[in-house]
């Protein structure tokens, strides 16, 4: 482990700095740094004015602790350009995968905030891992002139939790928050300490929910954005106590998911349609476009079946019937035929239907072909036409049927559940998963790689809330494990 710390021209006292159970007395903090904290290297940074200032401080260093300390000279930091070179002292002397201790105790005016930028900078791009940063606090000190040392390490980690709140706020990515959270409940595990019970399950949800808005998921968005709600309440006390930063952005996070929540997923109704539509205005503010121009085709092809009144809206048979309707009739409007097919004509606003069809069909070629055509959209009159089909959705929405679908089927694959290897103490979360994707009353189908005791505790929690369970494996095919259904 290197330390890197800095000395200034101040006129240091004597102080003893402690840390947990250990303690040195010194007036110079990189000397009680190096007894405390035992780095192999300590690397001081120091100015001109402080090498010839006469107060001593190099030689007595170099006397403390020899060959451990190394020097480097840096400017005064009186120019901006002075401060990048500070910086590049800084960087230079950490080499990829090193491990570092930073001190900031006698670092001189703007230099503490040089020492974040470069402590940033060293993880993401060298991959150092920042042990820890510390500051001897000679003005906390006690009456026994005992100065503690404070960790300011979980300032330098809300600058990463601020990097993945600005993800998920910009692109709708919650990869960085749910790994930073899965990780912080991992390494308390590893320490024995008392482990927090929400966060692991919060920041797998928070993944979940991430894959599933760039895969464009609709369903899973909705349904996860929902669980995903009291959860965030139920965490609070857990982020104050073993993730502070994220406490801080709780409350945007969850301004941010509460419009894309819907507890109904799986059934189409007007209110699903509408969450949808709030969903691809969602994308478009991210500039998430294809997944904008996905989601609004297959608005069209929901909004027809409701319109309908009948069949599985999540069955591919019916949604490819409900397609070759709408192709037929955007086949007839361009060869000039001036009725409808008797659907469309008792459709609300049907002929503005098969023409957003036909328009959404053409975008979406556009975007599946990656504009390898000469006469291609530009990718601004991409965005442009998917913001028009917006409002015209916005329009038809108004107008749906009030009747409400049900979808008949609901595929788990548990082999999603984990990364690496199943771990018995996650079942609970194992078993809640399923539940949740079960829904109530649905045909549900077990597949994936997974260890044959979560599907048993799977299947035994899902008897009685499926009307019926299949397991599924390329090996034996649907195999029925219990059937339910009175028809």
């Amino acid at each position: 482990m290197k330390a890197l710390a800095f000395l200034g021209a101040g006129k240091y006292a004597t102080v003893t700095y402690t840390w947990e159970e250990r303690s040195y007395t010194t007036r110079l903090f990189p000397e009680a740094l190096a007894r405390i904290f035992e780095p192999e290297k300590v690397i001081v940074f120091v100015t001109k004015t402080v090498s010839e200032s006469g107060l001593g401080y190099v030689e007595k260093l170099r006397d403390a602790l020899g060959n451990q300390v190394e020097w480097v000279n840096i400017p005064e930091g009186r120019s901006e350009q002075e401060l990048w070179k500070i910086f590049d002292c800084v960087a230079s002397v950490v080499d990829e995968d090193d491990e570092i201790l930073l001190d900031i105790t006698h670092a001189f005016r703007s230099i503490p905030m040089i020492v974040f930028a470069v402590a940033t900078y060293l993880r993401h791009v060298k991959k150092v891992h920042v042990k820890r940063v510390v500051y001897g606090a000679y003005e906390a000190r006690n009456e026994k002139n005992q100065a503690p040392i404070f960790d300011l390490t979980s300032l330098l980690d809300l600058l990463d939790w601020t990097g993945g709140a600005e993800a998920l706020l910009k692109r709708g990515d919650a990869g960085l928050i749910a790994e930073k959270m899965i990780n912080a409940h991992q390494g308390l595990r590893r320490m024995g300490a008392d482990t927090p019970e929400k966060l692991k399950p919060l920041g797998q949800k928070l993944g979940a929910l991430s894959q599933a808005l760039h895969l464009s998921r609709p369903r899973e968005v909705m349904r996860l954005a929902h669980e995903l709600l009291p959860l965030l309440e139920e965490a609070r006390a857990e982020f104050e106590r073993w993730a502070k930063p994220f406490s801080l952005l709780a409350g945007q996070i969850r301004n941010e998911l509460e419009p894309l929540a819907f507890g109904q997923s799986d059934t189409l109704s007007r209110e699903n349609l509408q969450k949808q539509l709030v969903l691809v205005e969602y994308y478009l503010k991210k500039g998430l476009i294809v997944q904008a121009v996905t989601l609004a085709r297959e608005w069209v092809v929901s909004y027809v079946l409701l319109c309908g009144g009948s069949g599985d809206w999540l069955c591919r048979r019916d949604r490819e019937k409900a397609e070759d309707l709408l192709g037929n009739a955007v086949v007839g409007l361009r060869k000039g035929n001036a009725d409808l097919p008797e659907f469309f004509g008792q459709l609300p606003q049907g002929r503005e239907v098969v023409r957003l069809w036909d328009q959404l069909a053409r975008l979406r070629n556009d975007l599946a072909h990656c504009g390898m055509t000469t006469d291609a959209l530009k990718a601004t009159a991409i965005e442009n036409r998917a913001r028009e089909v917006l409002q015209k959705l916005r329009i038809l929405v108004g107008l749906a049927c009030e009747v409400v679908l049900s979808g008949a089927r609901s595929v788990i694959d548990l082999g999603t559940f984990y990364q690496g290897v199943a771990r018995l103490e996650d079942l609970p979360y194992y078993v809640n998963r399923a539940k949740e994707l079960a829904g109530d009353g649905n045909e549900v189908v077990l597949t994936g790689q997974a260890p044959i005791w979560m599907y048993l505790a799977v299947g035994h929690a899902l008897h009685g809330k499926a009307r019926k369970l299949i397991y599924d494996s390329p090996v034996t095919g649907e195999v029925v494990i219990f059937d339910h259904d009175p028809y």
